[in-house]
């Protein structure tokens, strides 16, 4: 190893000797029997819900698919979410809570990708599409005696999806082997809509609530602030954190509710708030509204937007998604305009300058923030996806939409003197790399954090002691975001500094720390190139 890199292998091998004595009580032995059921039943002052317990990890409670909004559907469609309302006289009080809920409307063009030909990475076939999709999964801590003595700090994830797809019920990213693994954890899992119906660019919205898959996530974190002490979580420890467009839409959270944050801290991994779209485009929705029978409010000669959304509220959404899946870009009709539906600009959740605000510290500066991304961003996500392996230089360009971002976030955060660590991971385990060139692609370090990389084939034993270190880490940064990683011998983020991260290099256990801005050399032509660099990522 050169000279340069620090190592922390001794307090590295004791943790995981600790951990590996937390985890004889993992997801492989049955719970003692002396657990009774009645913690199965969570009282809160709406509703009651009724979990299980869970088959793979027993000492675990989970209660999937618990609403927190009314469903947004008809008048509510592309609109900002409503809480759930109160029973009604006569209405079940009893949620059952022991089954995933559907997810959101997906855009699926049947175009290959090596997403989809990995089903830990996908979605289940036993659940199915609603727009009745708002709703959280919660795993928690069974006590023996149904009533745990201390509140344990909540992890707060959101899924990624290009913001176009996506759900909580994905095999690698369910929070039961996580909170299995540490005593004092809750896990909560939020769906929020994606594609037209989460980012709709509809010219009804007139510049307001523009957005609402991102109001979607900051009611299931007020719900989840309301309610999750009766799961055993505490509500003054919550940690939003996020993978991909999961991560970009914990980072946005942090600018969107600086002065009202109901969290304790952000983990960005591959996702930064840094873009948004023009607020004047609404011809992608208007094009939509055209193909369902909701042609002629909006024409040359009139603007009747809000007879538009009034039809397209009552047109089926099956029709409406049809119109996203089917469409295709390269028909002569159609001469390579992409048809998509992604954040807008509404100084609300979405902002227009994003430098400005992290030059002036507006994002809730004091909320400390762990960034990351890593080794071969890019790879996974190439298109059109062939399985063959694409021009590496190309791929560490592309990737730089990713990495650039996050670099500029991280050193802003310095700069202004908000806690900030970055992490760069380089895992390359065999179950989870069927290609030996993809090496650590975007998004293989999600299932390491959830501690499911063994869903479909065993862990080598140097990815089981990386994984348990990596949910360690996570957890204690929940449980103290201020001092839980420099604890852990993460030092705060310095660009010019040894203070980057490396997590799984050459697939040891050891973190190992270089100069934060070394894999950063592409950034100044990335970020000044932007539009072409993103012209050269986007499908056609």
């Amino acid at each position: 190893m050169a000279s340069d890199r620090k190592h922390t292998g001794r307090w590295a091998a004791l943790l995981v000797a600790a951990l590996a004595i937390a985890a004889s009580l993992k997801y492989g032995q049955r719970a003692r029997q002396n657990v009774i059921d009645n913690d199965l039943l969570v009282r809160t002052p709406l509703f009651t819900y009724k979990g299980a317990v869970n088959d793979e990890t027993p000492l675990v409670r989970q209660f999937l698919g618990i609403p927190f909004a009314e469903p947004p559907t008809r008048s509510l469609r592309f609109r900002p979410p409503v809480t759930k309302r109160t029973p009604l006289t006569g209405e079940p009080t009893v949620v059952d809570a022991t089954q995933y809920g559907a997810y959101c409307y997906q855009h699926d063009n049947g175009e290959p990708s090596f997403f989809r030909s990995q089903p830990g990475h996908g979605l289940p076939e036993n659940v199915k599409q609603s727009e009745d999709c708002l709703t959280l999964d919660v795993w928690t801590r069974r006590s023996p005696n149904s009533t745990a003595n201390t509140k344990a700090a909540v992890l707060i994830w959101i899924h990624g999806g290009a913001l176009m797809t996506g759900d909580s019920s994905t095999p690698y990213q369910r929070g039961n082997r996580l909170v299995a693994n540490h005593e004092d954890v809750v896990v909560v899992s939020v769906n929020y809509r994606v594609n037209i119906f989460g980012f709709p660019r509809a010219g009804a919205l007139d510049g307001r609530h523009l957005n609402p898959g991102f109001l979607d996530v900051r009611l299931a974190v007020e719900w989840i602030h309301h309610n999750i002490g009766a799961f055993g979580g505490d509500p003054a420890r919550m940690v939003l954190f996020g993978n991909s467009a999961g991560g970009t839409q914990v980072d946005k959270y942090a600018y969107a509710w600086a002065h009202d944050p109901l969290v304790t801290g952000y983990i960005c991994m591959s996702g930064q708030g840094e873009f948004s779209a023009d607020p004047a485009d609404v011809s992608n929705f208007t094009y939509v509204a055209e193909r369902v029978g909701c042609a002629g409010f909006v024409t040359d000669d009139k603007k009747d937007y809000d007879g538009e959304m009034e039809c397209m509220q009552a047109v089926d959404a099956d029709k409406i998604i049809a119109v996203l899946n089917n469409y295709d870009s390269r028909t002569p009709e159609n001469g390579g305009r992409v048809l998509n539906f992604q954040p807008q600009t509404d100084n609300e959740t979405s902002f227009g300058n994003y430098t400005d605000l992290q030059v002036r510290g507006l994002y809730a500066p004091k909320l400390p923030q762990v960034i990351g991304n890593v080794a071969n961003e890019m790879v996974s996500l190439y298109h059109p996806w062939t399985g063959e392996q694409p021009d590496q230089e190309v791929l560490d360009l592309l990737s730089g939409l990713f990495v650039c971002p996050a670099a500029k976030a991280a050193k802003a955060r310095q700069e202004f003197g908000s806690p900030v660590w970055r992490f760069r991971y380089f895992g390359d385990f065999p179950n989870m790399n069927p290609e030996p060139w993809l090496h650590a692609y975007h998004g293989s370090e999600v299932p390491m954090v959830f501690g499911t990389t063994d869903t479909y084939a065993p862990n080598t034993p140097e990815q089981d002691a990386l994984s348990l270190y990596m949910q360690s880490a996570w957890v204690a940064f929940a449980k103290d975001p201020v001092n839980g990683l420099l604890e852990l011998g993460w030092p705060h983020y310095i660009e010019n500094q040894d203070t980057l991260v490396r997590l799984g290099y050459e697939n040891a256990l050891d973190i190992n720390l270089v100069q934060g801005d070394t894999y950063d050399e592409l950034c100044p032509y990335v970020m000044s190139h932007m539009g072409d660099v993103v012209k050269r990522a986007m499908p056609p």
